[in-house]
């Protein structure tokens, strides 16, 4: 996988696996293979805040990227199983 997540659990490799996987802007994957382990993980923390806060943002910016509402659900509850729910 091009994307390195040596510096994540598990869980968090799951979910940016997934991401990765159901990425539709390839602008976007560019910059994640482009990110140390490091800037993975850094990223991922910040994101953390708006991935799991604002459910109804979130939703809309998938919509916008272009996921089909089966899509979008199924990247909320990856995202709430993953990395919104306490370990």
């Amino acid at each position: 996988m091009p994307v390195d997540t040596s510096r994540l659990t598990d869980r968090e490799k799951e979910w940016v696996e997934f991401s990765y996987a159901h990425e539709k802007n390839d602008e976007t994957k560019r910059a994640w293979e482009g990110l140390t382990a490091e800037g993975v993980k850094s990223y991922l923390d910040r994101q953390r805040s708006s991935l799991c806060g604002d459910t109804a943002s979130l939703m809309q910016s998938l919509k916008e990227a272009g996921y089909e509402a089966g899509e979008m659900q199924e990247y909320k509850e990856k995202t709430e199983e993953l990395i919104c729910s306490p370990l």
